[in-house]
């Protein structure tokens, strides 16, 4: 390869983009629906979501984040992310077979012990959050998220509208339009259950 060539090359190649921290971190619920979409057990996502975190954080100090030209940077920054959660993913699997683990979900579950033991939640905790579980997947994996967002993450409408780069309005009427539809699926779930 000329000399020219290289030189050429590098002139049409993206350069390389800074952000602080701070919009990597909001991206921490939509790094938690791509571990739930890559069927990782709950129990692992917050590790997981540490490492896509600082790996993300350590590639952008790189220089290694580098969205096309005219591209939307929230777009880049979720399209970037996702392929660092899938790398990241597949190291989280790689070392688990070769450890042979086999992931547990309930890992901090005694068998056969209900009440005696202080430290475990009570039986009717564990039916009530697993009605709730069911009640998240009977709705559409977007309101699933907002609703994580908000009650789950702590986040206000305002930050939700950012993590999700769209207005204030549209974020609010999706908020209550999941809202009502778990509410629903909810009290789908007791009648089917009673």
């Amino acid at each position: 390869m000329t000399r020219g060539r290289r030189d050429d090359s590098a002139a049409h190649a993206p350069a390389s983009f800074y952000i602080d921290e701070m919009p990597i971190v909001r991206m921490a619920p939509f790094v938690r629906a791509l571990l739930r979409a890559m069927n990782v057990p709950p129990q692992d996502w917050e590790d997981l979501v540490q490492e896509v975190t600082a790996g993300a954080w350590l590639a952008m100090t790189q220089g290694r984040f580098r969205p096309l030209p005219g591209q939307p940077l929230g777009d880049a920054l979720k399209l970037w992310l996702a392929g660092i959660t899938w790398r990241q993913v597949s190291h989280y699997r790689e070392k688990a077979h070769r450890r042979r683990e086999v992931p547990d979900a309930a890992p901090w579950g005694v068998r056969g012990a209900d009440d005696w033991l202080p430290h475990l939640p009570a039986t009717a905790g564990i039916v009530e959050a697993r009605d709730i579980l069911r009640a998240l997947d009977l709705i559409t994996e977007a309101q699933a998220e907002i609703l994580l967002m908000r009650y789950g993450e702590r986040l206000d409408v305002t930050e939700i509208a950012e993590a999700l780069d769209v207005k204030y309005e549209t974020a609010r009427a999706r908020l209550r339009a999941a809202r009502l539809r778990f509410i629903a699926a909810a009290e789908n779930w007791q009648r089917v259950r009673s």
